[in-house]
């Protein structure tokens, strides 16, 4: 007999959008990247191969013709990427008495704690390209083939080393319109103000909300699971596509069983410890383009990272010599 509560099915539109919106919220990726709805499991994107040119008409045609050159021909070559929707999902339980209990709001108790699940997972596979599907950019933006590496030794302090990250990335003709960091290098540039006394931190408006700024661009802080290669990246971001699928559907079912995937043991059973378990899944595609550049017309390197830690801290602001005041007002 089915649960009394057992609301299996796609997710109402309006829940659908509340995860997807919690989870941009904690997502880096969902952040800065390029959304694309998707409509169906594959979609393949039209990617510029070459570059147009153009020349001048006005030319004055040679002597003894009436007319003027003929317009130079240009060829526009495209090439396409697929996005294929990949499923991520997350398992929980809830106990009975919180189903039943009508003064308990649990989807407002569940709902975060799914956006979450769901963020973490996502930039572990965009980033670091952690347990993601084959489908996905292999090592994530992280890997060479994607981003540039300052090293350290070439480096002042962390400022200079954002600068120089930024730097790499405009070099190949790329425009720079974000960073990702590591939650722990915001404690880098906090306080940190420029030779006017502006922060170097900051606060802009994206979408009607309020999202951190460093250097005037948007910045997206995340306590990634892990910390190799390097914990902080900037570049163009509309090079990072990310395929939407808004069909988030679950499952609660007071007779599943939750079993620990490695060892196969049994984790939760939902008739035995009277709770219902409940799976909620969602479906991403991720693709990672090298776009063509006049400065790299065989396609530039749209990303730069570096090592944060481990660089030493930008020095504190000093007693301006020649008026006597400090260049960090507080």
């Amino acid at each position: 007999m089915p649960h009394p509560l057992n609301f299996s099915g796609i997710i109402p539109a309006e829940f659908s959008t509340q995860i997807i919106e919690e989870a941009i919220q904690q997502s880096a990726a969902l952040q800065l990247g390029q959304r694309l709805p998707m409509g169906t499991r594959v979609t393949d994107l039209p990617i510029p191969q070459t570059l147009p040119t153009a020349t001048w008409t006005g030319v004055p045609p040679p002597t003894g013709e009436k007319t003027g050159l003929p317009k130079t021909w240009t060829d526009v070559m495209l090439t396409t990427q697929s996005v294929k929707a990949e499923e991520v999902a997350a398992v929980t339980a809830i106990p009975d008495a919180y189903l039943e209990d009508s003064e308990i709001n649990i989807w407002a108790w569940v709902r975060p704690r799914l956006a979450e699940a769901i963020a973490i997972a996502l930039d572990n596979a965009v980033f670091y390209g952690l347990n993601c599907p084959a489908s996905f950019p292999v090592g994530g933006l992280l890997s060479d083939t994607y981003s540039v590496r300052v090293p350290h030794a070439d480096v002042i302090d962390a400022v200079d080393a954002v600068n120089k990250a930024m730097g790499a990335v405009e070099a190949q003709g790329v425009q720079v319109n974000g960073h990702a960091s590591d939650l722990l290098g915001k404690s880098m540039f906090r306080g940190v103000r420029d030779a006017n006394g502006a922060l170097l931190l900051g606060e802009g408006q994206v979408n009607n909300q309020a999202r951190p700024t460093l250097y005037g661009l948007p910045i997206a802080y995340n306590p990634w699971s892990q910390v190799t290669s390097a914990d902080f990246i900037t570049g163009g971001w509309q090079n990072l596509i990310i395929g939407v699928r808004q069909d988030i559907r679950y499952n609660l079912d007071p007779s599943g069983v939750i079993i620990d995937p490695t060892t196969r043991t049994v984790l939760v059973s939902g008739f035995q410890h009277n709770t219902t378990p409940l799976k909620v899944w969602a479906r991403f595609g991720v693709t990672i383009v090298k776009p063509v550049t006049p400065r790299l017309p065989n396609g530039a390197t749209p990303f730069a990272k570096v090592m944060l830690s481990g660089i030493t801290p930008p020095a504190p602001p000093l007693e301006d010599a020649g008026t006597g005041r400090a260049a960090a007002k507080k």
